[in-house]
């Protein structure tokens, strides 16, 4: 199975408002799953290479070390991420299969609106087809509807991060 590309990321267009906040992970991709089920899944990692946890604050770092992790060692990482926990209120919302990266424009009109509705940094997903939201929300339980492509977090995740 091909591995697939990931966005570039452009450090220079992260808010500093998330740049300050030290909750930084990288993540690489991997091979999850049986023959049958096989996909790539986003594994965070430390910026010594080893596993990181979204749950774990020992295993999250500062932005200038997995700013410096991901440049120096492009075969090790293929992004960067940021990791909500309770100690703000820093939510993210992921938009799913709704953007086209070539084209700078969303394919479908209701998270288009959705998007539009929301106050916050808003950035396209490393494949180029989705976006992600950082806003601020009282905390919540999570929320996942994968039939539309719709996902938010308050806490006990991470968010890739590409800069686009």
């Amino acid at each position: 199975m091909t591995k697939p590309t990931s966005l570039a990321v452009q450090f220079e267009n992260i808010p500093l408002a998330l740049k300050k906040i030290p909750r930084w992970v990288l993540w690489r991709l991997v091979e999850v799953g049986d023959e049958q089920s096989k996909r790539w899944s986003k594994l965070p990692t430390q910026h010594n290479g080893k596993a990181a946890s979204s749950t774990n604050p020992a295993t999250w770092t500062d932005f200038i070390t997995v700013q410096e992790a991901y440049t120096n060692h492009p075969e090790k990482f293929d992004g960067v991420g940021f990791v909500f926990s309770t100690d703000d209120d820093l939510v993210g919302i992921d938009l799913d299969d709704c953007y086209n990266h070539p084209t700078a424009g969303f394919i479908n009109a209701a998270m288009q609106q959705l998007a539009s509705q929301i106050d916050g940094y808003m950035e396209v997903s490393p494949s180029g087809t989705g976006v992600k939201i950082f806003t601020r929300s009282l905390p919540f339980a999570s929320h996942a509807d994968h039939s539309i492509g719709f996902e938010a977090y308050s806490n006990g995740r991470f968010f890739t991060v590409t800069g686009h």
